[in-house]
């Protein structure tokens, strides 16, 4: 079936064959390189129509990237098509493998695939014009293999412009072609990999850093206040009055359940990362839990003003009752934050059909739109600087994902912000 034919100059092939990999290697986007890959295998090795089906990622799922000659309505419907790659597998059987990578299926074998585009007319069995003769029904195809020789996509060429089924020759040099190309095109993917890889670690690093150097802060200060209010009762204790005493006291008490705070949302998170924080799930009702929340909020914020809103019978939920007191303590402690003094706090209950939403209300100045994108973020550290460790927000967002339930907000400058969470009916 494979005749001699004239091959295309080794020079030409070798310079165009640079140009595509020096473009791949300096693209980030894989649909430009591509399209370089068919446009040189039409003009080098004279085919009308090339087909490129390619994963972003070696393994990564196939989609019809590149259609290349074929008829605008064919390319409007069929460009960006998922191809699976058992199916793939269909028009690669051994028999037709000619090279390495290289696969020729000659119309007499009749292999039909369901995902393939046929522009011609002529019946399977209308024989050919010559013994070398190609035929509408001939497929070419090649693989593009990445380094460990996985296929990264394939190449589909058809309709010779010489109406000739290709030389060994020129299949050989199609398949060396392809082969370089798909190899530098999974180096560049890999080589992007690699430094998107590094970027978040050293973003990691670099907010591991942040957050340590502002733990260390955190922590100095409740550790310098508890030093000092110690040294003073100790040293002093008979002489001081009774109001002093008192103070002293309560900046050993704040101070110390700072420290507590600060060692508990670390220890939380370790837990939460590591996979060993367990959840008691059980049917609970949310009404009690808001109420304990914000009797404890009271006895912290005797001035200010925490009331509740719902509509009884509130449904019961399916959720942690003590992580859930957890989060509603610190929407409401985030409330009192940023919120304008004197200004009271509500909660809202709402219940849906499969859920039940609770929104904690506050009136304050509400979140910057550079603050908004950090709320449900590691060490995320709002632009005011309230002293937190930043973890708050983000633990809540991780213990509610665990009940099944979800967390937003809504803020309108100089108004009103709005937490909301869900968590599902019993």
């Amino acid at each position: 079936m494979f005749y001699e034919t004239p091959a295309t100059g080794d020079g030409g092939l070798l310079q165009r064959l640079l140009g595509i990999t020096y473009e791949i290697l300096h693209s980030q986007e894989i649909s430009p390189a591509l399209e370089s890959i068919a446009r040189a295998v039409s003009e080098i090795f004279g085919f009308k129509y090339v087909t490129i089906v390619a994963a972003d990622a070696s393994g990564g799922e196939l989609y019809r990237r590149v259609l290349l000659g074929f008829p605008e309505a064919i390319i409007r419907e069929r460009l960006g098509e998922h191809i699976e790659r058992a199916a793939v597998m269909e028009i690669l059987p051994p028999e037709s493998e000619v090279l390495p990578y290289c696969f020729y299926n000659p119309a007499e074998r009749e292999i039909l695939w369901k995902q393939s585009i046929y522009t011609g007319y002529r019946p399977l069995n209308e024989p050919r014009t010559a013994p070398d003769a190609w035929h509408e029904r001939d497929t070419l195809t090649l693989v593009l293999p990445d380094r460990d020789g996985n296929m990264l996509g394939y190449l589909s060429a058809d309709a010779p412009l010489d109406g000739k089924v290709p030389s060994i020759e020129t299949l050989r040099r199609m398949q060396l072609f392809v082969n370089l190309v798909g190899l530098a095109l999974a180096n560049s993917r890999a080589h992007y990999a690699e430094v998107e890889r590094r970027r978040i670690l050293e973003e990691n690093v670099r907010m591991q850093n942040e957050f340590f150097s502002m733990v260390s802060h955190e922590v100095r200060s409740p550790l310098a206040a508890i030093r000092g209010a110690t040294a003073l009762l100790q040293t002093h204790f008979e002489t001081l009055g009774l109001e002093r005493r008192q103070e002293l006291l309560s900046v050993l008490s704040s101070s110390t359940a700072r420290l507590s705070s600060i060692f508990e949302d670390f220890l939380l998170l370790s837990r939460m990362e590591a996979g060993h924080l367990a959840l008691r799930i059980e049917r609970v009702a949310p009404v009690p839990i808001i109420e304990e929340s914000m009797a404890r909020m009271r006895s912290e914020h005797p001035d200010r003003a925490f009331n509740a809103a719902y509509l009884d019978p509130v449904p019961y939920v399916l959720a942690d009752e003590g992580r859930t007191v957890q989060i509603i303590t610190n929407l409401l402690s985030n409330a009192v934050k940023y919120s304008f003094p004197e200004s009271p706090i509500h909660a809202d209950l709402k219940p849906a059909a499969d859920h039940v939403t609770i929104t904690v209300v506050n009136e304050g100045p509400g979140i910057e739109e550079a603050d908004r994108e950090k709320l449900f973020t590691r060490f995320g550290h709002l632009s005011a600087g309230d002293g937190s460790t930043g973890l708050g927000l983000y633990i809540c967002r991780e213990l509610i994902t665990m009940m099944d339930g979800t967390i937003g907000f809504e803020s309108e400058p100089g108004k009103r912000t709005a937490f909301w969470f869900t968590l599902p009916r019993a």
